[in-house]
């Protein structure tokens, strides 16, 4: 039952005294210091709809991908939060093992920069389209695609390959609030039609609003 090399994984982690698993998908993580709590794990490329619902109305507090290297798909990502779950790569599982409340743990680097935007005065609403690409609807009528992208020196090979990897967008944040955009990077992006901002950039261009 379950994989044997994710329960290892799960109980090297200091905090936890043991990992069972109820089912060939959910796992049981009994902790040192916090209650037990229940674990989804799945293993998709693209984490959809389909991939989920499943779990939607089971005991796991959260819905994990496996391994890090996967994306999840908007309508996956509503999902669980309008049920409950907590969602993420295996990361996000590391976390929420620390947690009073694993079903509100969330991947820091995406959610910090998804609420900085929702909370911008010209901004309407936000969606995401990936967990990494969001949807940003502007006052002036108009939306924006906005890829997350964490460097520390942000790149040109960084934006091809966020292009390659997220498909098109308008602009590409660096969610590293350390580093700097370097100036190949703003050469491949201008080449491509697009933006490279940090979030203070973002901030003044969605203020601007001329798109």
């Amino acid at each position: 039952m379950g994989d044997g090399f994710i329960r290892r994984l799960i109980q090297d982690h200091s905090e936890v005294e043991d990992a069972v698993w109820q089912s060939d998908s959910i796992i049981e993580i009994k902790r040192k210091n916090h209650a037990p709590f229940n674990a989804a794990i799945i293993k998709e490329k693209l984490v959809e709809a389909k991939h989920i619902q499943p779990f939607l109305s089971s005991p796991a507090s959260i819905i994990v991908n496996f391994p890090k290297i996967g994306k999840w798909d908007g309508d996956a990502i509503l999902r669980c939060e309008r049920h409950g779950k907590a969602w993420g790569q295996w990361g996000v599982l590391m976390r929420a093992i620390n947690s009073e409340s694993p079903e509100r743990t969330e991947n820091p680097e995406i959610y910090y920069s998804y609420r900085a935007i929702r909370q911008h005065t010209r901004v309407e609403s936000v969606s995401f389209i990936l967990d990494h690409l969001l949807l940003v609807n502007h006052e002036n009528g108009k939306q924006l695609k906005v890829a997350l992208l964490y460097q520390y020196d942000l790149c040109g090979d960084d934006v091809r390959r966020a292009w390659d990897d997220l498909g098109e967008f308008d602009v590409l944040l660096k969610t590293n609030p350390n580093g700097s955009i370097l100036e190949d990077a703003d050469e491949v992006a201008n080449a491509l039609g697009i933006k490279a901002f940090s979030l203070k950039g973002l901030f003044a261009y969605l203020a601007k609003g001329k798109f």
